[in-house]
C-alpha cells in the first residue's frame, strides 16, 4: 500500500506540473496522454511504465576541468537567432562565420549573441550528463532566469525533444524545482508552475525571445 500511495503521489505531482498550449489555441490544456493511460506506442503498457517512465538522475561528473565546445556548433547553426556583424542567423540560415566544426571569428566574436550565450551543457557545474552535448543530443538546453529561479528552454538543434529526454527533464525539474519549456511538432509545452507557463507564452506572443 505504501508503494502504491507513493506512486500515486508522484504521478499527481507530474500531472500537476504538465501542461500544453496548442499553437491554434490560446488556453492551456492538460497533456493528451495521462500517466495511467495506455502508452501511444502500442506496447500495451501504461504510459508511466513505458515511454513516460521516469528516468533516474545520476550526479554528473565532469573530468578534466571545464567543458569545452570542441567541434559543437549547434548554437551557430541557426537554431539560435541573432545578428553577427550585420549577418543574420536564424533557423535554416547558419552563422555567416561558422567554419567546419569551428567559429572562424571566435577570438573577436561579439558579446551578443555569441559570448553571452552559454548552453546548459556548457555552463559551470552543469547538471546535465555528457551525452546531452547539443551536437549529440540534437537539442539545445538553454538556462534562463524566471523570477528567482533557474529555468530551461529546450530548443531544437535538429530534432524535437523526444520522450526519453522529456522524462529525464521532468524528473530533474521535480527534484530541482527548475521548470522548463519547449516546442514539439508546432505546439508549445511547459512543465512547472502555471505562472511560468503563462509568462513564457505571453513573451512569445509579444514576439520576445525566451533567452
Amino acid at each position: 500500500m505504501g508503494d502504491a500511495r507513493k506512486h500515486r503521489k508522484e504521478d499527481d505531482e507530474i500531472d500537476r506540473h504538465r501542461w500544453v498550449k496548442s499553437s491554434a489555441c490560446a488556453r492551456l490544456l492538460p497533456m493528451p496522454v495521462g500517466r495511467n493511460d495506455p502508452c501511444p506506442c502500442g506496447s500495451g503498457k501504461k504510459y508511466k511504465r513505458c515511454c513516460g517512465a521516469v528516468v533516474p538522475i545520476n550526479p554528473v561528473s565532469v573530468t578534466g576541468g571545464a567543458r569545452q565546445c570542441g567541434t559543437c556548433t549547434a548554437c551557430c547553426d541557426g537554431w539560435v537567432k541573432g545578428t553577427i556583424f550585420g549577418h543574420e542567423m536564424k533557423p535554416g540560415q547558419p552563422c555567416h562565420f561558422r567554419g567546419e566544426g569551428c567559429c572562424s571569428i571566435y577570438e573577436r566574436r561579439p558579446v551578443d549573441p555569441c559570448r553571452n550565450f552559454v548552453c546548459g551543457w556548457l555552463q559551470e557545474e552543469s547538471p546535465f550528463p555528457e551525452e546531452f552535448k547539443p551536437d549529440r543530443l540534437g537539442v539545445l538546453i538553454i538556462p534562463v532566469r524566471w523570477r528567482t529561479k533557474t529555468a530551461y528552454i529546450l530548443r531544437s538543434a535538429g530534432r524535437d525533444p523526444d520522450e526519453p529526454l522529456l522524462a529525464w527533464m521532468r524528473e530533474f525539474s521535480l527534484k530541482s524545482d527548475r521548470p522548463f519549456f519547449y516546442e514539439s511538432s508546432g505546439e508549445r509545452f511547459g512543465f512547472g508552475p502555471r505562472e511560468f507557463q503563462i509568462e513564457m507564452l505571453a513573451r512569445l506572443e509579444r514576439g520576445e525571445r525566451l533567452w
